[in-house]
């Protein structure tokens, strides 16, 4: 990814540097998602990828969801 990838000038919530976009990784190389599921036997979950960023300045890590609009049920 490229430093100014969708960080849209984010600044570190700690010490006010500007952020940039880093890979997440979990376990054996997989892309973490972020994941709602309802009760009930009707209702698929809804999911979303998971954006990094990160602040070069003191390490602070924020996580968003990629596309949070997928994180809706169909009633909501």
């Amino acid at each position: 990814m490229n430093d100014n990838d969708n960080n849209n000038n984010i600044k570190c919530l700690r010490c006010g540097t500007e952020m940039v976009e880093a890979n997440f990784e979990t376990y054996m190389c997989s892309q973490p998602i972020v994941k709602r599921t309802r009760k009930g036997i009707l209702s698929a979950p809804v999911q979303s990828g998971v954006n990094c960023l990160v602040c070069r300045k003191c390490g602070y890590i924020e996580l968003r969801a990629a596309e949070p609009h997928k994180l809706k049920f169909r009633t909501e």
